[in-house]
């Protein structure tokens, strides 16, 4: 599938210089097989968090404890912005900069670059570590028959609701809800007119956000099917998505109109924390900050509820993604790269507590603790609800988009954002979508 795919990396400028310029391992858990008189090793660890508020640096500490030839150096904007990050990372890759360890947020910016031969594959490490890598964790990124990577923290979707708000329209926490459920939420949870209005809900500029019925399916959510080849623009779900942006933007005005967010460049954070909106729905990596932030406080109680379904008798499933670690493919200390994602992906995560870890030995329950704690004000989080969604949410089989899936969503987006600015109805954008997502799966099928 990768010879394939390689020509359908269009997105990626620096793939020309990426190809002109173009093992055994030690079981990380015991560290007594490093030798301390071993040559001294720097890896460069590219990534895009903050350091200081991610607590990375307590993470670097503890494995030079535990590996004292190996040195870990951070190559981040400390920005949190993965867009920009791959820009210099595939600009790092072009000039020839020492890259030893990366890490993506979306899986297909991970296929992508497995695709034009940037990431190693480590089936020989694994094999002499002796595990296999969907007993160990709840994703499994392999492409094929190879695994480029090893997954660190795993993403859940829910929503976060504003206790508050609910308390005075006289709702109950959701345990399990519908889309039409969560719309009705959202339209009595709106409030006043003009620019004091406070709307139920908003809808961030995310992907997801624009195929929110189909999404969260357990199987079957690309806008592609499994065979990369054919089209999936014509399962209902799309239209349900569509007609839920619809409703709440347009039909019932509880929801952040979207020509606000784009003109406004809005964001969820302070959309929420200032109470423009009463819930959003999010991803978990929003736990440690459910109880405000020095820069952003919160000044009313978090409760949490499962990502709404469809019908009634779906199950409550949720969006399966996480962060994925990888060793460059041109690295000169692969071993040493490996041992590092391998500790941080078991041990060293969960030392972070920063993240709900992918690997399926963490102790969860702790960590949420810990997440909650390092909150400005942990006593705005409502752990109860939160560990009711934690543990009953299902999550949907985990599957490595095709390399192109990037181009595919743009072109996607594209011809949807027509229909919610209110410049295409919603055939004409489907139909618009489907005949350009058509070509691009064409070109790269071929």
């Amino acid at each position: 599938m990768l010879n394939k795919t390689v020509r359908s990396i269009t997105a990626i400028s620096i793939i020309a210089g990426l190809l002109s310029g173009c093992a055994n391992s030690p079981n990380v858990k015991n560290p007594e097989i490093t030798d301390k008189k071993a040559e001294k090793v720097t890896l460069k660890f590219h990534f895009w968090y903050n350091e200081d508020q991610d607590n990375w640096k307590t993470v670097y500490k503890e494995f030079e404890k535990k590996y004292p030839n190996i040195k870990i150096e951070a190559v981040t904007a400390g920005d949190n912005n993965g867009t920009e990050y791959l820009k210099k990372l595939d600009l790092a890759a072009a000039s020839g900069d020492q890259i030893d360890v990366m890490m993506f947020s979306q899986a297909q910016h991970y296929s992508q670059r497995a695709a034009i031969n940037m990431l190693e594959p480590l089936n020989s490490y694994i094999a002499k570590d002796g595990y296999k890598v969907s007993d160990e964790y709840y994703i499994d990124p392999t492409i094929g028959d190879k695994t480029y990577a090893l997954p660190a923290k795993k993403t859940s979707f829910l929503v976060m609701l504003n206790k508050n708000h609910l308390d005075e329209a006289g709702l109950p926490v959701p345990k399990d809800w519908t889309w039409d459920e969560f719309l009705a939420y959202s339209k009595k949870l709106t409030k006043g007119e003009g620019a004091n209005k406070r709307y139920g809900t908003y809808f961030h500029t995310f992907s997801i956000y624009y195929q929110l019925a189909q999404i969260n399916q357990m199987d079957n959510f690309f806008l592609y099917k499994a065979d990369g080849k054919t089209l999936n623009l014509d399962n209902p779900l799309i239209e349900k998505s569509l007609d839920i942006r619809k409703q709440a933007e347009v039909v019932d005005r509880s929801a952040t109109p979207y020509s606000e967010t784009i003109s406004q460049k809005l964001s969820y954070r302070p959309q929420y924390f200032n109470q423009k909106a009463s819930m959003i729905l999010t991803g978990d990596f929003m736990i440690p900050e459910a109880g405000g932030t020095d820069k952003v406080p919160a000044n009313f109680t978090t409760v949490f509820a499962p990502y709404p379904k469809v019908n009634k008798n779906d199950p409550t499933s949720t969006i399966s993604g996480g962060d994925l670690m990888a060793v460059y493919s041109k690295s000169k200390h692969k071993e040493e790269a490996y041992q590092f994602i391998r500790w941080y992906t078991t041990e060293g995560i969960q030392l972070q507590s920063k993240y709900i870890p992918s690997w399926k030995k963490a102790d969860v329950n702790r960590i949420i603790d810990a997440q909650i704690a390092s909150s400005k004000a942990p006593d705005k989080v409502d752990k109860e609800s939160l560990l009711y969604v934690m543990k009953n949410s299902i999550p949907q089989k985990f599957n490595v988009p095709m390399p192109y899936s990037d181009e595919v969503d743009k072109a996607y987006i594209k011809e949807v954002e027509k229909f919610l600015l209110g410049d295409a109805d919603e055939n004409t954008a489907l139909n618009n979508a489907s005949q350009k997502v058509r070509e691009i799966i064409k070109n790269n099928s071929q």
